[in-house]
């Protein structure tokens, strides 16, 4: 008995850290998603999607992976963006970051303020984690 609950403790211990290095893996990806958007910079975000990638954008379009990466050349010049809240939850090799942001763009000269809701879905895949699905909910704005 005093084995069994030995190993109990050992592995939870174990699972615990495990949960906790891939939420902060997470976190630095949602990091690295906002940071690639604001700065367009398609060859660092490219490897964040999945090929099988979906997002829902706030006007309730379906983009894949590739219309995505294709429209940050024409979207809005990001002069900001802060993560307000964030929460990551873990299901096995499902990984979702929901969180809020507050953000500034610049349109031919117009500045613009506003507020989103995301939900990310992630997956680990080969023990990486990938984006597989993103729907983003705009709150309102100037």
């Amino acid at each position: 008995m005093r084995y069994f609950i030995v190993a109990f403790l050992v592995l939870t211990t174990i699972a615990s850290r495990a949960q906790s290095s891939d939420a902060d893996a997470l976190k630095a990806l949602n990091a690295a998603f906002i940071h690639g958007y604001m700065t367009r910079d398609t060859a660092k975000l490219g490897p964040i999607f999945a090929d099988d990638f979906i997002l829902i954008n706030p006007s309730g379009q379906r983009r894949n992976r590739q219309e995505v990466l294709n429209g940050f050349v024409t979207s809005p010049h990001f002069l900001s963006c802060e993560v307000d809240t964030i929460e990551i939850s873990l299901h096995g090799t499902i990984g979702l970051v929901h969180a809020r942001a507050v953000f500034t763009t610049n349109d031919n000269g117009k500045q613009t303020t506003g507020k989103t809701d995301y939900l990310d879905v992630y997956e680990k895949r080969r023990g990486r984690w990938v984006a597989i699905a993103a729907h983003v909910i705009y709150l309102g704005g100037n």
